[in-house]
């Protein structure tokens, strides 16, 4: 963090809260949020990723905490999804991509997810929530959980819009279920990155406080003021920003 101008520091921190902010009141933790911002600043994936994982934990693990506290959350559904996405994510994480198959792969991921994020939160089934049976839940987190590891993510992007589409879960419940999906996922994340995932950055406390504190504010509007569709289309159109920087750039 230290390459960066005094102006795009200030900038990267209010983009932090404000994208904790944004993404804890649907129950996701932020991570292609944070990697868009860091991205657009033009910080360095070595820094940006394992940081992305780390505010992650914290703010994910405060919506967990308001959406649960509310009574928005499923055991039954998230074990299946968890216990397969956690060694995935793991693996993914191992495997350390750089370099401009990894830009491509993070834009894609990106881009991906501002879609679903944008337009794929709406229950087209109807009635009440079905959640899948077993080993079809085991394949979904599976896949989601390497995913997260490979790009740096906890997945949750991915999984609200697919629990919500599918009629697996109520709108609140699935941001309840994603928010703690993304803290197992991340701390599997960093545990594969090993010491890559130790951030030695006065800077990144700052960033910490400024993502709890919006973190805070966004889960408690999310969870009992505000519905979240105009949150996911402007978060769409900043992912699809970055995705064209990390695909035309590289970097």
């Amino acid at each position: 963090m230290d390459e960066l101008t005094a102006i795009h520091k200030v900038a990267l921190i209010l983009s932090i809260g404000a994208v904790a902010f944004l993404y804890s009141s649907v129950g996701h933790g932020g991570a292609t949020g944070y990697l868009a911002a860091a991205a657009l600043m033009g910080l360095a994936p070595a820094v940006a990723r394992p940081g992305a994982l780390w505010m992650n934990c914290f703010v994910a693990t405060i919506s967990f905490w308001q959406f649960r506290r509310a009574g928005f959350f499923d055991w039954n559904l998230f074990a299946p999804l968890a216990a397969a996405s956690i060694p995935c994510a793991l693996i993914g994480s191992a495997l350390h991509l750089e370099g401009r198959f990894y830009s491509t792969l993070l834009a894609i991921a990106l881009a991906a997810a501002g879609l679903m994020l944008g337009w794929g939160g709406r229950n087209r089934t109807g009635g009440q929530p079905h959640p899948p049976g077993i080993p079809l839940a085991l394949l979904i987190g599976a896949l989601l959980g390497f995913l997260a590891g490979l790009t740096g993510i906890g997945g949750g992007v991915f999984l609200t819009p697919i629990l919500i589409v599918l009629g697996w879960a109520a709108p609140k419940v699935a941001g309840g279920i994603s928010a703690l999906f993304i803290v197992v996922n991340s701390i599997a994340g960093l545990a594969g990155l090993g010491h890559a995932a130790l951030i030695w950055q006065p800077m990144f406390l700052s960033l910490v406080v400024m993502g709890i504190t919006g973190a805070l504010l966004g889960t408690y509007l999310g969870v009992h003021r505000w519905p979240d569709t105009t949150f996911r289309r402007s978060l769409a159109g900043v992912l699809w920003i970055a995705a064209g920087k990390l695909i035309l750039t590289g970097k």
